[in-house]
């Protein structure tokens, strides 16, 4: 479900339950949501119920990347959103590091059969990955950049968002890095895209960004234009959207001698003269200092995913406000989402 759909639906809901003013939460706080997670020690997606605390077993839905080790391109298993498609129907968008050599991965695994639909290198050890609604493009956001001339790949610091287009609205996208669209924003962690703004937003070293899609008179994809930017401390580790208002959430990871850590807070403000949208002033709302990943389901109940220390990005274990937290024994979770499902 997009989030535009997504949040009227909560809005009615409040509404509703409010005697038409919107406040609180929704009434639909007994609702069990779908939560997908990369998890690195089996490097599958992973896809749980946040009504119970105990996730051993095998996963309702689940997909293994095809090699696991430190030889492959699919090495640790980066970031996972589920995404609905024309062509494809369901998918499930993802990345994974891959090593400093090969590159990592981007994809798209198609959610009826699990069948891999599309697949591309990524230079620069990709950290998030987003597919543009209506465009059908691919956008991977990674944390350094590659060296050209060489006889290998090589890395360096630095790092960007690249659009992989298709030469057509909605088909598949290039698979060529070469061709893709490459903008460059050093320690590149997280993407994603609003569609209530349709604005790319994305984050890394000292900012958060917000891009407008530059397009052709085709409706091709032709580049990105900054929108806007809000500085921050140490790198953004993610972006996330409130799926119960229209705030959005950023992490920023760093010991606790740094005062930009934590997760925060912002929304979208939009200057009516001038046409032009800018980020509201952040709060910060938790003063954790791993966080890979924070958002809020439907009905206002906060999901992270909290690493220990600096040296371990992942954790066995999802939080939840209001209860106990889920735990899944030996895994090494790395970032949940919501899937944009609910139980019946």
């Amino acid at each position: 479900m997009r989030r535009r759909a997504l949040l009227q639906g909560v809005l009615a809901v409040g509404a509703a339950a409010a005697g038409g003013t919107v406040t609180g939460r929704p009434a639909a706080a007994a609702t069990n949501y779908l939560i997908v997670t990369v998890e690195q020690s089996a490097n599958q997606i992973q896809r749980f119920s946040n009504g119970t605390t105990n996730w051993n077993g095998t996963p309702d839905w689940y997909w293994s990347a095809p090699a696991a080790d430190n030889s492959s391109p699919w090495y640790r298993l980066s970031d996972v959103k589920r995404r609905l498609t024309a062509h494809w129907g369901a998918v499930l968008v993802c990345t994974s590091s891959g090593t400093s050599d090969l590159g990592g991965r981007a994809a798209m695994i198609r959610e009826s059969d699990k069948e891999i639909v599309w697949s591309t290198i990524v230079p620069g050890n990709p950290h998030s990955i987003e597919r543009i609604d209506g465009y059908g493009a691919i956008v991977t956001a990674s944390s350094r950049a590659r060296v050209f001339g060489t006889t290998k790949n090589d890395w360096q610091n630095g790092g960007g968002i690249n659009v992989f287009v298709p030469a057509t609205p909605g088909g598949t996208p290039s698979t060529s890095f070469a061709d893709s669209i490459s903008v460059g924003f050093p320690g590149a962690h997280g993407v994603w895209w609003d569609d209530v703004h349709e604005l790319l937003v994305a984050t890394g070293k000292n900012e958060l960004r917000a891009y407008r899609l530059v397009t052709n008179a085709g409706g091709v994809i032709t580049g990105l234009s900054l929108e806007t930017s809000l500085a921050l401390i140490g790198v953004g580790h993610d972006v996330l959207p409130d799926y119960f208002s229209d705030k959005i959430f950023y992490t920023v990871g760093g010991d606790s001698s740094n005062p930009g850590r934590g997760i925060w807070e912002t929304t979208l403000v939009r200057d009516a003269s001038a046409g032009t949208w800018s980020f509201a002033a952040p709060t910060r709302i938790h003063d954790w200092l791993f966080t890979k990943s924070y958002s809020r389901l439907p009905d206002g109940t906060g999901f992270w995913q909290d690493a220990p220390n600096a040296n371990e990005w992942w954790s066995d274990t999802i939080g939840f406000s209001g209860r106990a937290d889920s735990v899944r024994t030996g895994a090494r979770f790395y970032k949940a989402r919501f899937w944009s499902h609910t139980l019946s």
